[in-house]
């Protein structure tokens, strides 16, 4: 062989070994070292799990409730007593009211709201006073001031009265007279058209 074809020759993986500096060689033995170690202590790890805690534990088995351990229930219990309780002296009750008063609140609400001698109650008589006194100022219960609001200025708006139009010979012989002079376009009356009075 010539010396053109052994210099683009790949080295062997033999020499490749021996041309690596000293630490490149300690980084390769140590991750050699290093993935064996790992498999050895997972497989260590998943020995000490049985296959169905395994297997739940990474979710390939479902875990029902146990339904009978899912709600507790409160053993029954006694009452101290089994009497009833007995009404105090100055309690009104409900049933000593007449049949008639009865019927009354139920077809009446109000009837029940007043008192039994049917003046109402404080409380009342100042809710009702501060609501007739709502009612009674002005304005009460209208939307607004009829007036022009900023919608309806938008939503019905009516322009202004529509400009004239230019008189085109006019305005081309001002803008060259102002050309002539050297004064700018701007200065000058724009002449318009009038329309014509029918």
């Amino acid at each position: 062989m010539d010396s053109r074809h052994l210099r683009h020759r790949q080295p062997a993986p033999e020499c490749a070994v021996f041309r690596m500096s000293g630490r490149q060689m300690i980084v390769r033995r140590v991750s050699t070292l290093i993935s064996p170690v790992l498999l050895v202590g997972g497989c260590m790890m998943l020995s000490g799990c049985s296959g169905h805690e395994a297997a739940r534990a990474f979710g390939l088995e479902r875990s029902l409730p146990d339904e009978y351990t899912v709600t507790t229930r409160a053993p029954l219990s006694m009452p101290p007593s089994d009497e009833l309780v007995k009404p105090s002296k100055g309690d009104e009750r409900r049933q000593d009211e007449s049949e008639r008063l009865q019927a009354l609140e139920t077809l009446s609400p109000d009837v029940a709201l007043r008192g039994t001698n049917g003046d109402t109650s404080e409380g009342q008589t100042i809710l009702v006073n501060e609501a007739t006194a709502a009612a009674d100022e002005p304005d009460q219960g209208e939307l607004g001031a009829a007036g022009s609001g900023f919608v309806e200025q938008l939503m019905f708006w009516k322009g202004g009265k529509a400009g004239g139009v230019v008189n085109a010979d006019e305005e081309n012989r001002r803008l060259k007279t102002n050309a002539a002079l050297g004064a700018p376009p701007t200065k000058g009356v724009t002449p318009t058209q009038h329309p014509k009075k029918k």
